[in-house]
């Protein structure tokens, strides 16, 4: 049986670029991107950044309305609902918990439509030791159905 992510603190060092952009998932309405991930050696881990593109009435919908008592209930209605990112590597395979979390409203100047980008960062505790990440995102409550990538890094020599 796999092991369970534990809650770590993320080092303060900018780490070293393993994974440049990918998309991740795309529905209308709503676009997941892997801007980048670091590697890091002290502590060893990976931290992922992503973006999340959603029309503002979808993200009104569907984000929560305030703050959150507990951040890793995935619910609808008055909390609102969240992605779910979930990442597998070495003998570990389990739900990741944001790290840090922002958001950004606009006007698409082609569209005239209300926007939103939400920024999500996961630190991932360990680095894999064959290169690969399997992540797996998703947000049905939004109308983002689960999609699987394996992440291949450009690890440094260890």
């Amino acid at each position: 049986m796999p092991r369970r992510w534990v809650p770590a603190i993320p080092p303060d060092d900018t780490g070293v670029l393993v994974h440049g952009p990918l998309l991740l998932s795309q529905e209308p309405g709503i676009r997941a991107e892997l801007d980048h991930v670091q590697a890091h050696g002290q502590p060893a881990g990976l931290m992922l950044h992503l973006h999340l593109h959603l029309h503002a009435e979808t993200a009104a919908r569907h984000l929560p309305a305030g703050p959150r008592v507990d951040s890793n209930s995935v619910g609808v209605g008055a909390e609102g609902s969240k992605p779910v990112l979930r990442v597998a590597l070495n003998d570990l395979a389990d739900q990741v918990h944001p790290k840090t979390y922002s958001t950004r409203t606009f006007e698409d100047t082609a569209t005239g439509e209300a926007r939103l980008t939400m920024q999500v960062s996961y630190w991932i505790d360990e680095l894999p030791a064959d290169g690969r990440a399997h992540l797996s995102i998703s947000w049905p409550q939004a109308g983002l159905p689960e999609t699987a990538r394996t992440l291949v890094l450009a690890l440094p020599d260890r």
